[in-house]
């Protein structure tokens, strides 16, 4: 384990399978050098609040030639990797939250 992994585990509080969300997130980051792991609050649909692991930042993507950067955070429950995460798209008049189950190499989401 990287010492950037043992890093993000130490942030993680113990219900979640640290190690396995560690090498997860570090990987991710390594691919999406625009984001960046934090714990914060998720507010939930019934106003109720939880504290969670969040990859926040931006993705680029590439439409029509244009590429874009897309505001982004992934959400992780505590019992990620066993659910999916929850991607919330920031847009600038409102966030739109869609639950994912899977999502493929070419951000095709499908739930």
């Amino acid at each position: 384990m990287s010492s950037f992994e043992n890093s993000i585990k130490k942030m993680l509080p113990k219900t979640y399978l640290c190690k396995t969300v560690a090498h997860e997130i570090s990987t991710a980051l390594t691919v999406f050098k625009h984001l960046v792991p934090i714990m914060d609050q998720y507010v939930y649909n019934d106003g109720t609040t939880k504290k969670l692991m969040c990859l926040t930042g931006t993705i680029s993507a590439v439409y029509k030639d244009n590429t874009y950067n897309i505001p982004v955070c992934l959400w992780l429950e505590e019992s990620y990797p066993q659910t999916t995460f929850c991607l919330c798209i920031l847009c600038v008049a409102f966030p739109v939250n869609c639950q994912v189950v899977s999502i493929d190499l070419i951000f095709y989401c499908s739930s």
